[in-house]
């Protein structure tokens, strides 16, 4: 059964962009972070090979958990713990975007859950502009991630890079980020994603016609 199971949740990472996000509470995760009692159960073969595939790829990287990209604003991977190690300091307000990882701190949060490889919708993408800003208008740093702080919290960050007037386009962003964080990078869906979000921000801003 759990072979069964296993082959299900290979098969909803690789559905077509345009349906994945349907797909993302498969896990049992919920808006809070937590994951469902029914989810631990029966996908516990798969929580615990993810989990230990990041322990050990963790051990061996020379990447930082986190990194600053600019004043009030961290781009890193899962933080496992509410420690200082995993977690960016000043009280930071966190945006997840991972579907397969449980919140474990007790921070300001929102869950944007998207399947690994894959981009977050452009509704989500927004929403998570919005929390960003929110928090960052009140002083308090934004720390925002996904399993590794590549490619999903990368896309996220972007964009609200571009709504903080902190870069002029998503590119330039995304070439911003990489500077701090060489590891970030961007595949064919998320580029086409985040030029999908900028296109609809755009067309939202006061014409100077």
């Amino acid at each position: 059964m759990h072979v069964e199971l296993a082959s299900l949740v290979a098969t909803a990472t690789v559905i077509p962009c345009q349906r994945a996000h349907l797909t993302t509470g498969l896990l049992g995760k919920r808006q809070d972070g937590s994951i469902a009692w029914w989810g631990k159960g029966l996908f516990w073969p798969y929580h615990v090979v993810l989990r230990s595939k990041l322990a050990v790829q963790k051990l061996y990287s020379t990447e930082n958990p986190y990194d600053k990209i600019l004043e009030g604003w961290y781009l890193g991977a899962w933080p496992k713990n509410n420690l200082m190690m995993h977690l960016p300091p000043g009280g930071v307000a966190v945006v997840d975007c991972t579907c397969e990882l449980p919140k474990k701190h007790d921070q300001p949060y929102l869950a944007l859950p998207t399947w690994d490889t894959h981009a977050s919708s452009v509704e989500q993408i927004q929403r998570g502009v919005d929390f960003a800003l929110k928090y960052r208008a009140e002083g308090r740093p934004v720390f925002i991630h996904c399993a590794h702080g590549h490619g999903r919290s990368t896309v996220v960050l972007s964009a609200a890079m571009v709504a903080a007037g902190h870069a002029d386009d998503t590119m330039q962003a995304y070439q911003a980020i990489r500077v701090q964080r060489p590891g970030a990078n961007l595949n064919v869906r998320q580029l086409t994603a985040l030029t999908k979000w900028e296109a609809q921000w755009q067309s939202q801003l006061p014409s100077h016609s």
